[in-house]
């Protein structure tokens, strides 16, 4: 099975199940759940011009942010993932010319010339890529210096995780669920700190500009995120 295989086994037939944690906390403070597009939103307040999503997925994000962007570009490796985006987006906004969608393996590379876009987003997908060096060095190709990359993955030294390493059990940093279905940890391969997710990023030619995570409280966990948030969210710019 190749990469293509495992997320269309996933996405196409929808295999793949997430579950949040402390569901009933979630419901009952609903009003203190930063969910992880809306905290990426808020790194991108002030930004204009053309915008890549990395991982696009069924468009989500995409959507939500248009009204900032003069161009909106959505890539991702299934091709069931892109069809959807892709009908959402004629129910949504009919012919309109300055939203894409397109197929992309960024395991092979990124189908933009240089310096093409102003910012870059990319939420839950490097942890899933084969060589995430060679894939944050696509992305800082193609923005321009200057741009901002909003990028996020989970933390695998969040203090619940630490705390499961501590009695031998093994963090989950996706789906619980059916891995023999959807792959091991829902096909991600990589684990990230803080400290270790940065310093991939400024080897990559990224200055660090802010670090938060997402998630129930996130307003106040974010006083520590290398510790107290379950992902570790970067605002970074291109040098």
């Amino acid at each position: 099975m190749n990469e293509k295989e495992l997320f269309e086994k996933q996405y196409g037939e929808k295999k793949l199940i997430s579950v949040n944690s402390f569901p009933f906390l979630r419901k009952v403070f609903k009003e203190f759940d930063l969910h992880r597009e809306n905290l990426a939103l808020s790194l991108l307040e002030g930004s204009s011009g053309k915008l890549l999503d990395v991982g696009c997925g069924n468009g989500s994000l995409v959507f939500r942010a248009m009204e900032k962007f003069e161009e909106v570009y959505g890539i991702d490796i299934s091709p069931t993932r892109i069809k959807e985006a892709e009908k959402r987006a004629i129910q949504k906004f009919g012919g309109n010319n300055n939203l894409h969608f397109q197929l992309c393996n960024l395991n092979e590379k990124i189908d933009f010339s240089d310096n093409m876009f102003d910012i870059a987003t990319s939420i839950a997908v490097i942890q899933l890529v084969y060589d995430p060096y060679f894939v944050v060095s696509e992305i800082c190709r193609v923005l321009r210096p200057g741009g901002i990359f909003v990028v996020e993955v989970p933390n695998i030294a969040y203090l619940r995780h630490r705390i499961h390493l501590l009695f031998g059990k093994l963090p989950v940093t996706s789906s619980p669920y059916y891995w023999k279905e959807i792959g091991w940890d829902g096909g991600n391969l990589h684990y990230f700190t803080k400290k270790t997710f940065c310093g991939l990023l400024e080897q990559c030619r990224f200055k660090i500009l802010k670090v938060s995570g997402s998630g129930l409280f996130a307003k106040f966990r974010n006083f520590y995120p290398p510790l107290l948030t379950g992902d570790v969210c970067v605002k970074a710019e291109r040098i």
